[in-house]
């Protein structure tokens, strides 16, 4: 409670609320509270009744310990993820979309309510743009139901990145929070070392090859988990190295064996392709020329002896290679040449307020579906973009995307910043890390739907960038490093001095 006493003394302040105003608020809630309880226990069933108390009970103590309920759903969402399977729907809506969408909004009214902690938070600028253009596409949505979920897939990442810069205040604060994500990733790996090990491979093949599912839905939702999970646990083997902490390093060893292990049996390129380009720069960033040297030639002997990484990547050189085959160079990359050709010629002949502001949520399909693509007639016709970039360029146009790239690339600045400017070891080379998974992300979301479409790797992205643009802002606040552009251009206030008798 003294969370929300807190919020209404904030709002007091503001002049939104009186102190009087704020009590009989708080009453009146209270008493909405208990009808609705009351009313649930008459008319519904025990399974709502349970959900309704939970549901209670999780936004009470979201509003009073907003820092441990922002761990906590995030955390649960890599759980979440692995029960697709619940049955059962409310209003057509289910566990995972009521979830999704529950925290969005609950993060929205938190973001309100505590701008002021953000005033120092570099993606600030930009995400105002972004935020009212995906507003005036919502509004031009296909269908209100797959518009409202894509609207909180591409704001509920962002909305948990402020909060959790905001909240996570103290370096202990974050260091327990990255931890307790990669804890929490050994999860989905056993899951997926399970389904190997129970032969689920023997029963699922795609493009000639057998393929490992995991505990997901989806395989590429798999494989790009996977992607995190390695990259987490490769940069938790390296921290423990540094440390001389065997026991740490033989843990993390098998940890990160065991999730590339089950990305590579995925076969899917985005990840595999992606993962290479994040170590790749974490190793640039940190100046391990040497390493990244001899990780370059093992990749290559690798690829040389795999005849399935040959095969997976070919389409990389038959690009490049002389053929007036037009048909030929359409199908390359599982189709990809010809949804981007054939995407971005209709999305120009649009009228020029549709090519600025997008064709609405949902709609980016009708710029796709006349292309070539072997799953269209498995998918009744609809033909994904094929890239994350392409995807919210056809929906709400070039200005939500700039923003959301020019979001990304404040990744890299603070991450710069942080690894140059922080008193803290792990708070530098995580910033290391938040900019090679950003790297990896990117070149994800270039060819394929990824860190922005699909949504749980969408949090961890932003939600391990936001341990960064924490530390970031305590460097700022402690006078490290300068102030952002518009906050050095405020006068500075003095407090008046009595004169002198």
């Amino acid at each position: 409670m003294g969370r929300i006493d807190s919020t209404l003394h904030t709002l007091a302040s503001r002049g939104w609320l009186s102190a009087d105003s704020g009590q009989w608020l708080l009453l009146a809630l209270g008493t909405l509270l208990l009808t609705v309880m009351s009313a649930a226990v008459l008319w519904l069933p025990p399974v709502a009744q349970i959900s309704l108390l939970v549901g209670v009970s999780a936004v009470v103590f979201y509003f009073s310990r907003p820092a441990l309920a922002l761990a906590g759903f995030f955390l649960f969402r890599i759980v979440l993820d692995l029960m697709w399977w619940l049955p059962g729907t409310i209003a057509s809506l289910n566990p995972m979309e009521l979830y999704t969408g529950a925290i969005t909004g609950l993060c929205a009214v938190l973001f309100v309510l505590e701008l002021r902690r953000l005033d120092l938070h570099p993606c600030l600028t930009p995400f105002l743009p972004y935020v009212a253009v995906l507003a005036f596409g919502g509004l031009r949505n296909l269908d209100v139901r797959s518009g409202a979920e894509i609207l909180a897939r591409y704001l509920s990442p962002l909305l948990l990145m402020f909060l959790i810069s905001a909240f996570m205040s103290e370096r202990r604060h974050r260091q327990r929070f990255f931890y307790a994500v990669v804890a929490t990733f050994s999860i989905p790996v056993l899951f997926s070392l399970y389904h190997l090990a129970s032969g689920q491979m023997n029963v699922y093949t795609l493009a000639g090859y057998h393929r490992l599912m995991g505990g997901y839905k989806n395989l590429h939702s798999h494989a790009l988990m996977m992607l995190v999970i390695s990259a987490a646990g490769l940069w938790t083997l390296l921290q423990a190295t540094l440390k001389h902490d065997r026991r740490l390093q033989l843990l993390m060893a098998a940890y990160t064996g065991a999730a590339a292990l089950c990305m590579y049996l995925t076969y899917v390129r985005t990840a595999i392709l992606a993962l290479g380009v994040c170590a790749a720069v974490y190793l640039i960033v940190t100046r391990r020329t040497r390493v990244l040297g001899a990780g370059a030639l093992l990749v290559v002997v690798f690829v040389l002896f795999t005849p399935a990484m040959q095969d997976r990547f070919k389409d990389l050189i038959l690009f490049f290679a002389p053929d007036d085959n037009v048909l030929v160079r359409r199908k390359l990359g599982s189709g990809r040449m010809a949804i981007w050709t054939a995407g971005l010629t209709a999305y120009f002949q649009s009228s020029l307020g549709d090519i600025i502001l997008g064709l609405g949520i949902g709609k980016h399909w009708l710029l796709t579906r006349g292309a070539f693509n072997p799953y269209s007639i498995a998918s009744d016709g609809y033909v994904d973009p094929h890239s994350d970039y392409l995807t919210m360029t056809f929906q709400v146009g070039p200005i939500a995307t700039i923003s959301y790239v020019l979001m990304q690339l404040q990744i890299v600045r603070s991450g710069l910043v942080v690894h140059a400017r922080s008193p803290d070891r792990f708070s530098r080379e995580l910033a290391a890390f938040n900019i090679a998974l950003c790297a990896g992300a990117t070149v994800a979301n270039l060819v394929s739907n990824s860190f922005i479409n699909r949504i749980t790797v969408g949090w961890m992205m932003w939600g391990l960038a936001a341990l960064t643009f924490g530390e970031h802002m305590q460097l700022m606040r402690d006078g490290i490093v300068p102030l952002p552009g518009r906050l050095r251009r405020l006068p500075t206030l003095r407090a008046p001095t009595r004169p002198q008798l």
